[in-house]
């Protein structure tokens, strides 16, 4: 059983007015499992000046992201989760306003 995971890069055709924020940027990744949860937290974590938004349509996979016991195990994510979630990385099942409030969007679903 091959699992192939695509990451695109997408910008933001239409720009949303911004509201007033904290952030210099604001980037979402749609796919929040085996690569798109990490590789966002490890964003979020090096460069707190970005807001990080991780949406998927699984309700479940969120709200075990939002938790203390994550879905996935990688040696020191739980810290960096804990680190920045909340500060600067959000998990959401809110696809629609994730795309609408970032300037670049990541597709990271298999």
């Amino acid at each position: 059983q091959n699992q192939i995971f695509y990451l695109f890069f997408v910008f933001s055709c239409v720009m949303q007015p911004q509201e007033e924020s904290q952030f210099e940027y604001c980037i979402s990744c749609l796919g929040a499992g085996y690569v798109g949860g990490p590789t966002m937290a490890m964003i979020a974590f090096k460069c707190p000046e970005v807001k990080v938004i991780v949406a998927d349509i699984n309700e479940k996979q969120i709200k075990k992201w939002n938790s203390e016991s994550l879905p996935i195990y990688e040696p020191g994510l739980d810290d960096v989760v804990q680190a920045v979630r909340g500060r600067n990385l959000f998990f959401t099942s809110d696809i629609d306003n994730a795309i609408l409030s970032s300037e670049m969007i990541f597709v990271s679903v298999n």
